[in-house]
């Protein structure tokens, strides 16, 4: 008997003791962690960086809240390899799901600038041989990319600029440079430092600011503190802004809901929700009012000083921070709060809006798609084709359906002086109302059009005809024409893609702008066949017809102020 309770008592011990020790290891195992929560890297760098003591049926979803800043160049279950792209701070977050519960990991990355060691002597106490020279055999000269780092240290003031009535050459370099596809690069850096210069004020990347957001329902609310570090930013600023989310109704794809983020109301918001595009409405006065004054959350943390260029930022590059803040607050969490896919963002916006929508997608590269829509001069309207409209033209536009034909003549167009004037100056920098002549740009804007020429991203070029000549859009087609001559240097043909419409139906991104965009989406990103379209159809305008019922050649007409 006694040998039988000592056996059992035994036993229940040996019980006890399993007990215990499997939720012990089994919590143990519920913790996922990276094997870092805060890096530093050079530029050029890279860190692989790991989840310990995750499960093999778990799911992760790796992203970094400034893609400018940090690049994920592989994603895998368990790690992911970083590079440092841009000097600054960022977070990098794995999103960890298993057994229908999300742990949120999270890593501070600092990329630091890239230290280039110089190569040691190498030092001996034997004689130097002596070495017989090969023949010298010059080589080919090789392009290669121009520096274009802060302080712009190859611009120059507006009156040391040389006119130039024909249109300037994008393939060549300030210091004349060849362009070519293994030096674009460089270029484009280049383009963007002469638009801050020049135009549109200085580009605030995030540099010395930190992200919140608050979300109530379809109301997200960002908000944003500076520390004061970089030229211009307020120390101990601090700003918010909301916008509304809306979101389709039914079942998200894997990736979560590509997201259109509008300038103003969408006004094909449902014809958007209906297609599984979700719509984020984006007041812009809360970021900048529309004004000479300049007042908002932007200007709280980056006043507007008149008298420094570095602490410049007119109100359409602004509104462009605005759209960024926007998609920093997706990356950080708010995209996985909406089920919205973060890398499938499109951001759009008319007239004004369309100015600084295309702004937008110049300066932040993690847009995937950009709908400048009739946005005119100072948008994407070319300042040199036909300006002011002193060649009267009159096209056939009965192919859109509704007017038969439409005259541009001078007055009827916006010009830079309209720019400059006290209801527009406001949107730029005080460098750019010098321009006396638009010949003394030392760009156009085909330049900014190809900012996007970058495999993965598109442009959507969308003008409008009959009660909208206000926009110029002959010089839409011209930008489309010479932007596209990049576009096609770096095999990224496709990326570039253009809509003409027909503005009596509204100033606006019309429904079918966005039934094109779906179908574009699909074919080129989707892996969709859509009969009965190409993406070659959204590359081709009435600028090109020859014969037309009202009989007039449109192509002719188009070439005859055409610039070389």
């Amino acid at each position: 008997m006694n040998q039988k309770i000592t056996r059992f008592v035994s036993y229940f011990i040996v019980a006890v003791l399993v007990i215990c020790l499997i939720p012990a290891n089994t919590y143990s195992a519920k913790k996922p962690a990276l094997n870092k929560k805060r890096i530093s890297l050079q530029q050029d760098s890279s860190y692989k960086l790991k989840i310990k003591k995750g499960k093999k049926k778990a799911s992760v979803k790796w992203s970094v809240a400034n893609k400018n800043i940090v690049k994920i160049t592989k994603k895998k279950k368990s790690y992911a390899i970083i590079k440092g792209n841009k000097i600054g701070k960022t977070k990098v977050t794995a999103l960890y799901k298993f057994n229908g519960k999300k742990t949120k990991l999270t890593c501070k990355v600092t990329v630091t600038e890239r230290i280039i060691e110089d190569m040691p002597s190498i030092i001996t106490n034997s004689p130097a041989p002596v070495v017989t020279q090969a023949p010298t055999i010059a080589p080919s000269p090789t392009p290669v990319p121009t520096p274009t780092p802060i302080p712009f240290e190859n611009l120059v003031e507006v009156n040391e600029l040389a006119e130039s009535k024909t249109i300037p050459d994008i393939f060549t370099y300030i210091d004349g440079t060849p362009v070519t596809a293994e030096n674009w690069e460089g270029r484009a850096e280049e383009i963007r430092q002469m638009y801050q210069y020049y135009m549109y004020g200085m580009w605030r990347n995030g540099e010395g600011e930190s992200l919140t957001y608050e979300k109530n329902n379809s109301d997200l609310k960002i908000n944003i503190e500076t520390d004061g570090s970089q030229i211009g930013q307020t120390a101990g600023g601090s700003a918010s802004f909301t916008v509304t989310v809306n979101i389709p109704s039914g079942n998200a794809p894997e990736k979560g809901w590509p997201v259109i983020i509008s300038m103003g109301n969408l006004t094909e918001q449902e014809t958007a929700l209906a297609n599984g595009y979700a719509v984020i409405n984006y007041d812009t006065s809360q970021v900048s009012t529309d004004s000479a004054e300049r007042k908002g959350a932007f200007y709280t943390l980056y006043p507007y000083n008149a008298g420094e260029w570095r602490e410049q930022t007119g109100v359409l590059m602004a509104w462009a921070w605005g759209a960024s803040k926007i998609l920093d607050a997706l990356y950080t969490g708010a995209g996985t709060d909406y089920n919205i896919n973060s890398d499938f963002a499109i951001v759009g916006g008319v007239s004004r809006w369309g100015k600084a929508t295309a702004v937008t997608g110049a300066f932040d590269k993690r847009f995937k798609i950009a709908l400048p829509t009739c946005s005119g001069s100072g948008g994407m309207g070319v300042f040199r084709y036909n300006p002011n409209a002193v060649v009267t033209q009159t096209y056939d536009v009965s192919s859109l359906g509704f007017m038969s034909t439409v005259t541009y003549k001078q007055g009827d167009v916006e010009t830079i002086g309209s720019l400059q004037s006290s209801g527009e100056a406001y949107w730029f920098n005080e460098r750019f109302k010098q321009f006396r002549s638009v010949y003394l740009l030392p760009f156009d804007q085909h330049y900014l059009t190809a900012l996007y020429a970058e495999e993965g991203r598109t442009c959507m070029l969308i003008g409008g005809f009959n009660f909208d000549v206000w926009q110029n859009t002959p010089s839409l087609w011209y930008n489309f024409q010479k932007a596209k001559q990049v576009f096609d240097m770096l095999n990224l043909s496709n990326n570039l893609i253009i809509n003409l419409h027909d503005a009596s139906m509204g100033h606006n991104i019309l429904n079918d702008d966005v039934v094109k965009l779906f179908k574009y989406c699909d074919e080129m990103y989707n892996g969709i066949d859509i009969p009965d379209f190409s993406i070659s159809d959204l590359q081709t305008t009435l600028f090109e017809l020859t014969e037309t019922p009202a009989g007039i050649n449109n192509k002719e007409v188009y070439e005859a102020v055409l610039l070389e």
